[in-house]
């Protein structure tokens, strides 16, 4: 106790340990740090890229998401635009049974997704039901050991539902970047969304300018018969007239 030589090695190492677990701990922040902002770029472009069409959308992301977090299966539900019968449909499906793709219309509170939709909160589960899902291969079916389940919301209205299902257990950076990444879907499908009901509105609007446009030629063949009826009439009238 009293070796001040040996107290200051001592110390000298003790600081040097803490100083390696900074060190990786920093090095690990930066490969998360740069892995979130080249995944977060990727699906930008993939957003923009098919931007339009929601269908397309959903396939494309949910196929490449499924790959960049390393699950093994995939689900994209986005809401209908019927306000009468609101309900979460499946746009998209990467790697799901024949059973789990026959879920095509979910309701709010209705099951996991469901719940999820209504309640605006994710669900992380590390034990699930076998009866849930189960992810097919070659070899078989099996329960995966995670599922993670994150709602797309933008101004605190729910687009629709993310569900991801892995046979090894997500990190907590994953999860993060998913439901960051489930704000800019949820955005870019407002958008769409947007842009689609324009686009009819205009179609609408223009066919009913269409239609006025050929009313008023009908009017106005109408007006130009009637005219001559008219002056038919007063010819005639003045013909007897003359006669008489």
């Amino acid at each position: 106790n009293k070796d001040s030589l040996g107290n200051a090695l001592l110390e000298m190492r003790e600081n040097l340990i803490i100083s390696g677990k900074e060190e990786e701990k920093r090095k690990k922040d930066d490969e998360i740090r740069t892995w979130t902002n080249i995944g977060l770029t990727k699906f930008n472009d993939i957003l923009r890229q098919s931007q339009g069409n929601i269908k397309e959308m959903s396939i494309a992301v949910i196929s490449e998401l499924v790959k960049f977090i390393n699950a093994n299966q995939g689900g994209m539900f986005v809401f209908n635009d019927d306000e009468d019968d609101s309900f979460l449909e499946l746009t998209a499906a990467y790697a799901y049974g024949h059973e789990k793709k026959k879920e095509r219309k979910i309701y709010p509170g209705e099951g996991i997704v469901g719940t999820v939709a209504l309640e605006k909160e994710k669900v992380y589960m590390t034990e699930i039901p076998e009866t849930y899902i189960t992810i097919s291969s070659g070899l078989g079916d099996a329960t995966p050991r995670s599922l993670l389940i994150v709602p797309m919301i933008v101004e605190d209205d729910v687009i629709g539902v993310i569900e991801l299902a892995s046979f090894n257990e997500l990190q907590k950076h994953e999860i993060e970047f998913v439901e960051t990444l489930s704000e800019n879907i949820a955005s870019s499908l407002s958008i769409t969304r947007i842009n689609q009901r324009t686009a009819i509105l205009l179609e609408q609007s223009q066919k009913q300018a269409e239609m006025m446009k050929v009313q008023e030629e009908e009017m106005r063949q109408n007006f130009e018969e009637l005219q001559q009826m008219q002056e038919d009439s007063s010819r005639r009238s003045a013909e007897m007239t003359s006669i008489l």
